[in-house]
């Protein structure tokens, strides 16, 4: 949880610098964050069951004549293996946002922390899926696009930081140290 804390700490200088939106805007976005998440676990498991659909369908077509004579099976091979990897970053972001969704409800930090872990989660997704390209222009097109979208998805997620209680531990209880 310390790196996470760290991590949190150096992000948060990166935007530290960013214009930030009006105080009524972020209080809006902070109050109401948890049912735009909603919304993003939604379109996030509506893409897990696209990429679930492209994987069926590649690994039917293991195999089979048309599978040999259409696509080479190295290509639907790594297919498989690119479209896996990203399904395995989809169901982790879409857990994480699913946690976050009460704390966010209730104001607490927990859930910002969440929100945080998905996107960090979804860094480390966007850059792996860039190598998996293998290609030099795929590699430019997602790591641009998707660098703007952690831009703009991180900023607005440290615009709201500031909403969210840290919860303290009681004063009675003893760190298990």
């Amino acid at each position: 949880m310390d790196f996470l804390k760290k991590l949190e700490e150096k992000v948060f200088g990166w935007f530290k610098a960013a214009p930030n939106l009006p105080n009524d805007a972020r209080k809006w976005l902070g109050e109401n964050i948890w049912w735009i998440i909603i919304v993003g676990v939604i379109l996030t498991v509506l893409n897990i069951l696209r990429g679930l659909k492209t994987l069926e369908e590649q690994v039917s077509l293991q195999g089979t004549v048309a599978g040999s004579y259409y696509v080479s099976s190295s290509t639907s091979d790594w297919i498989i293996v690119t479209v896996g990897v990203s399904v395995f970053f989809l169901i982790i972001e879409a857990v994480l946002m699913f946690l976050s969704i009460q704390p966010l409800r209730e104001k607490q930090k927990k859930g910002w922390v969440l929100l945080f872990a998905a996107w960090l989660v979804s860094a480390v997704g966007l850059v792996v899926n860039a190598l998996l390209t293998l290609g030099v222009f795929s590699f430019i097109i997602t790591v641009l696009f998707g660098a703007v979208w952690l831009a703009i998805s991180g900023y607005f997620l440290f615009e709201i930081h500031g909403q969210f209680a840290h919860v303290e531990r009681s004063k009675g209880v003893k760190n298990a140290k």
